[in-house]
């Protein structure tokens, strides 16, 4: 599903005006020359149980505008701002949730902005989450990513909670939805007819995956320097998420169907593999599961570590469970089906 966005668009004086005249504006001032250094304008809107919606305007350059001269930026969360969650039961259609929030900033401000046509999109985040029945096996998994990489990017592992890979293409999460909505949106439903002892039993064993796409990522995805909100489809972000989240968990993507185990992966290393071979991957197997890849990466030559990484793909084997064996809770975003 579709969680928080920010799109942007280019607007004249008058309605920059009306919006500033109501926002929280924030300026620098340099004392000795009374020179204004910059100028933040920003108000947020509030939705259901306190989820905000931000709304900035600014100087038009900031985007390359030169027409009407001054831009207008809408970021939040539609998921959130019509149920107060963004667990499950979300939107996938784009195009429809910018019309929903253009049309709240209209309402708020007495505006006319411009048709979705002609709006962009900033930043789009695509989160899908997972039951995977019970917190035990939500913290055992997570816990069992400790030491899943990315290329040229730092992870930061909480245990029991998250890891979480930052970009500037991409933000990766994989988190226990339970615990950061206890830490960060529990507070909200305060003094509401929300039934959150409902809600927090219901999400228990939920897992969440959520891919921040930035702007730098659809630039790449369309070549456009700007992109428009109607030329994106969910079909388009979904795809971004999968071969970022691929990527974390050492999937490739024939690695839909794969062997996990030491008795299976051994028995199918021997059915594709000369028996020399098949041991020799084999045993770099196991010296994965035990010390992960990081480490086992110092101990070979790149040449030879990732001859023996691509053997590994190219047999279906799944070593992304970079844990102690008998310790594993195994589970394969790809192989399973998003909460509904």
């Amino acid at each position: 599903m579709i969680d928080t966005i920010k799109i942007y668009a280019e607007i004249p004086f008058e309605i920059y005006t009306k919006i500033y005249n109501k926002s929280i504006v924030k300026s620098s001032i340099d004392k000795k020359t009374g020179e204004l250094m910059y100028e933040v304008v920003n108000d947020h809107l509030e939705g259901s149980y306190s989820s905000k919606l931000s709304v900035r305007v600014g100087c038009g350059a900031k985007y390359g505008f030169c027409n009407l001269g001054y831009y207008i930026e809408i970021e939040g969360s539609y998921h959130k701002l019509k149920k107060g969650y963004n667990s499950h039961n979300g939107f996938y259609d784009l195009e429809l949730i910018a019309k929903e929030l253009i049309k709240m900033v209209q309402n708020a401000y007495n505006v006319n902005l411009p048709s979705s046509e002609n709006w962009f999109l900033q930043r789009c985040d695509v989160a899908i989450c997972y039951d995977l029945e019970e917190q035990k096996n939500v913290k055992d998994y997570i816990n069992s990513l400790s030491r899943c990489s990315y290329p040229r990017r730092k992870l930061k592992f909480f245990y029991d909670e998250s890891i979480y890979v930052s970009g500037s293409t991409t933000t990766l999460k994989i988190y226990n939805k339970y615990i950061e909505f206890r830490k960060h949106d529990l507070k909200k439903f305060n003094s509401t007819d929300f039934d959150i002892e409902k809600y927090l039993e219901e999400i228990k064993g939920f897992v969440r995956f959520e891919c921040e796409i930035k702007k730098k990522m659809l630039v790449k995805l369309l070549n456009e320097k700007h992109i428009k909100v109607v030329n994106i489809k969910y079909e388009n972000l979904k795809k971004i998420w999968s071969e970022e989240f691929m990527k974390v968990l050492n999937l490739a993507k024939n690695d839909l169907k794969i062997v996990r185990g030491r008795e299976a992966v051994k028995a199918r290393l021997l059915e594709v593999y000369k028996k020399g071979k098949a041991m020799r991957l084999y045993n770099f197997y196991c010296a994965i599961q035990l010390e992960g890849l990081t480490d086992i990466k110092k101990s070979f030559s790149n040449t030879r570590y990732y001859e023996n990484i691509k053997d590994l793909k190219s047999a279906r084997v799944d070593f992304s469970q970079m844990y102690k064996v008998e310790e594993v809770f195994y589970f394969n975003p790809f192989e399973s089906v998003e909460v509904a």
